[in-house]
């Protein structure tokens, strides 16, 4: 029953640090367009990850279906790849799945700052001191078996990864088609 709780604790805090930002919207310049401050309810801890709540696309860029099809084969393909390196803790391969910008955000000090105030890493004493930290105490747990149910384009080389959680939709990756490969990204 010890080591239950601390796995619990956890898996809330997954929840919680996988969160990222909207896409920059890409309509015309002479579209204004308001953005309202998204609020995220307090995490409960689950003795599965919770998955980030999903806001409606602000804009979908379209494709033809070949496109979508053809885009979600590979991203299908990248996700199972990506959960045997995640699952067999490769971190080192893993880092090659990411984007520069990823790379710094998740290791920067303002980031991990961020994400070692939620209560389910600082009551069992975890702080993150780099992105190797995050890598262990958030990525592994949560995106081990990842399931991809859903692609949305939201520009011609960026797309968003949905999969589904107890019936909710769920974000698992933003992702860009860098130097032509698909790579996990924030923006």
């Amino acid at each position: 029953m010890k080591t239950v709780l601390p796995i619990i604790l956890f898996f809330g805090l997954v929840f919680v640090a996988c969160t990222t930002s909207e896409p920059v919207s890409e309509t015309e310049p002479e579209t204004p367009v308001v953005e309202e401050p998204i609020t995220e309810p307090e995490p409960e801890p689950e003795p599965e990850p919770q998955p980030e709540p999903v806001e409606p696309e602000s804009t979908q860029y379209e494709v033809s279906p070949e496109v979508y099809e053809q885009t979600f084969d590979e991203i299908e393909e990248l996700i199972l790849e990506l959960n045997s390196v995640i699952s067999k803790r490769q971190y080192d391969r893993w880092l090659t799945y990411l984007s520069n910008d990823y790379k710094r955000t998740y290791n920067s000090r303002e980031k991990l700052d961020e994400i070692n105030e939620f209560p389910q890493l600082k009551d069992n004493g975890i702080v993150l001191e780099d992105i190797k930290g995050y890598f262990d105490w958030v990525v592994v747990p949560s995106r081990s078996r990842a399931v991809l149910g859903e692609i949305v384009f939201v520009g011609e080389t960026r797309v968003t990864a949905y999969s589904s959680f107890e019936g909710k939709k769920a974000k698992l990756y933003e992702l860009e088609r860098i130097d032509g490969e698909w790579k996990i990204t924030v923006w």
